[in-house]
């Protein structure tokens, strides 16, 4: 069974920089979590781009400023370690339109959050934008998982 499928789709589907290192960006405030990404990619040919709060997240997902993103990991709730009060409220709902605007298409979406309400909407939402999106609760992701979906990443990256 795959763990992604691959869709194109949508204006921002312009060549990626074959001249940058390909860059995961992780959008998770728990730091054991922030560790494991780090343990999982440390080795690949992939930089890890970590945004710990919805404001950075936010500072990131600006045009010019996602070159070089192959791939975007999501959390949901991210209130663990807030830089501003405005960080207290935001969460990755609140990116999805960013993300839409920033990102290309091609770009897959890996949704880790154990939240069980709302990433079923960010997915929702996503999908419908062209992005092809996997949702594995933190709980049930492991290193052969991501893995997998790294070899997705890895493939879009070199289309």
């Amino acid at each position: 069974m795959p763990i992604a499928s691959v869709s194109h789709a949508g204006p921002l589907d312009v060549g990626k920089p074959r001249n940058q290192t390909p860059r995961i960006l992780l959008v998770e405030d728990n730091d054991v979590r922030i560790q494991t990404f780090r343990a999982w990619l440390a080795g690949t040919e992939f930089r890890l781009i970590e945004a710990s709060s919805g404001g950075r997240a936010k500072g990131i997902l600006r045009k010019g400023m996602t070159d070089g993103i192959a791939g975007l990991c999501l959390d949901q709730d991210l209130n663990e370690q807030p830089v501003t009060t405005a960080d207290l409220t935001l969460s990755a709902s609140d990116l999805i339109d960013a993300i839409i605007m920033s990102l290309p298409r091609s770009t897959p979406v890996l949704i880790h959050s154990m939240n069980s309400m709302r990433p079923a909407e960010m997915q929702r939402r996503l999908e419908t934008a062209g992005f092809s999106v996997t949702r594995i609760r933190m709980a049930a992701l492991s290193r052969q998982l991501f893995a997998g979906w790294l070899d997705v990443v890895c493939a879009e990256w070199e289309r």
